[in-house]
């Protein structure tokens, strides 16, 4: 998907006198991008966001100028250069070795929302509520209490709606005791089916949002309050599979790789808004879930990969697929 922005500022910072120039100065960009032969992060973090203001406002500029409705040639072009312009961002994430720390703190720095005061604010006052719910004990239940207690809530949420803010606050709060007694148990659900869980909980999600576009809650609210939950469980979940795989021996080859799809889903899942909503709190869980996996034995042997390329390797990948989302 090409990125373009929502501003309707006919400002053009860099001067296009017409769809060619605009696309030249992309070429041109371009060529300067291919001349650099290697980066840090700081570095690599100033060419992440001349990459999307470039691409931004050039991309801009031809959609004022509604070349991409009448000039085919020259939406093939963009495509071009916007293509070989990743690719270049591709091939300067081996230049380096970026670590997982660097992985999180170049998302973080490139996000279009990392200096949104309004969103700051919001997550500011909203953090609150998501760390009350660290002092809010499990249940001491086995796997079999566990699920039937996961599932019989999740019928009963979706059978009674989500109408209100107060509702959802609600949803959030027991569906957090709940999925931390499940995640007690996680070990112990290789080859357990549990699809109808995610199906359930994914339903109650866009019901959710279907309230916020009916006006029931207010967007803003859901938006910021449903991310917040989503950064919350991707990292209990992850920080819960780094634990058990250094202690745990793997069952199956398939929950290894399950595990460690739950590890890494955080660096990939949490999105540019997601990650700005972090809270001090999750920001250290994060961290906890980055200072392990460098030094995981069985992280690595999992992977079959040896340790110290593994403390690279992956995180080179992750970065890679953060510059192709873009």
């Amino acid at each position: 998907m090409l990125p373009f922005v929502s501003s309707c500022s006919s400002d053009d910072p860099l001067n296009f006198k017409s769809g060619d120039d605009a696309l030249n100065v992309y070429q041109s960009y371009l060529n300067e991008v291919k001349a650099i032969p290697t980066t840090n992060t700081n570095d690599f973090c100033k060419q992440i966001q001349k990459f999307k203001e470039t691409t931004d406002t050039v991309s801009r500029y031809l959609k004022k100028d509604s070349v991409f409705l009448k000039d085919a040639e020259k939406v093939a072009r963009f495509k071009i250069i916007h293509d070989s312009l990743r690719f270049e961002m591709v091939r300067l994430t081996e230049t380096w070795r970026y670590s997982y720390d660097d992985v999180l703190s170049i998302k973080e720095k490139t996000s279009s929302f990392h200096e949104d005061k309004e969103l700051s604010e919001a997550v500011h006052q909203i953090a609150p509520f998501f760390l009350s719910l660290d002092s809010i004990p499990t249940i001491n239940e086995d796997k079999a209490m566990t699920l039937s207690r996961y599932r019989n809530f999740l019928k009963n949420v979706r059978e009674n709606g989500i109408q209100s803010k107060k509702d959802m606050l609600g949803f959030i709060s027991q569906e957090d005791i709940i999925f931390r007694g499940f995640l007690n148990h996680l070990y112990e659900l290789d080859n357990e089916p549990i699809s109808d869980i995610t199906e359930n909980t994914e339903k109650i999600c866009k019901d959710i949002f279907l309230s916020a576009r009916e006006g029931k809650i207010p967007a803003r609210d859901v938006m910021i309050y449903m991310s917040m939950r989503t950064v919350r469980r991707l990292l209990q979940n992850s920080s819960v599979c780094v634990a058990d795989i250094n202690k745990q021996q793997m069952k199956s080859k398939a929950q290894g790789n399950a595990y460690l799809w739950m590890i890494i889903q955080p660096f990939i899942s949490i999105d540019q808004f997601a990650i700005a909503t972090l809270t001090p709190q999750e920001r250290s869980n994060f961290n906890y879930v980055i200072r392990q996996l460098p030094k995981s034995i069985q992280f690595a042997k999992t992977f079959d990969i040896d340790q110290r390329s593994l403390s690279y390797l992956l995180p080179q990948q992750l970065l890679k697929m953060y510059v192709l989302s873009l």
